[in-house]
């Protein structure tokens, strides 16, 4: 399965490519949600490029304390906001756990240097001794 495979959202929404996907944020302003979509920069570009997408919030009626108050208004995000935020945090979930093994591996990496220069320095210090 490729990376490009589980993202219909957001290829409904015109993202030919998740993997150019670096971050996103997500608001609500008055009856919309608001998706910023951040991309990687790419050699030669001068600025980050990101695509802002507007969600009309659902309107629906709730009842309140059981029924024994008249409904209320109420709104609630659209499906596919939801569908696409759920993508994205997969998205970028995966990315920050390559991103976590890379830095874990530069650490080990790096404690094994010194352990090794550790090492070499106590040989060279055995080997004035003699």
């Amino acid at each position: 399965m490729s990376m490009e495979d589980g993202f219909e959202t957001l290829k409904k929404m015109g993202i030919e490519n998740v993997r150019d996907i670096e971050k996103f944020t997500s608001r609500t302003e008055g009856d919309h949600d608001i998706l910023k979509i951040y991309f990687q920069r790419h050699h030669g570009d001068w600025f980050a490029k990101s695509k802002k997408f507007k969600f009309p919030r659902v309107h629906k009626d709730r009842r309140v304390n059981e029924g024994l108050v008249t409904y209320r208004p109420t709104t609630e995000p659209s499906a596919i906001y939801l569908h696409a935020v759920d993508e994205l945090e997969k998205l970028v979930a995966t990315e920050q756990k390559a991103e976590d093994k890379k830095e874990l591996l530069l650490e080990e990496i790096e404690h094994l240097e010194k352990v090794v220069q550790r090492k070499i320095s106590d040989i060279r210090r055995q080997i004035e001794e003699l």
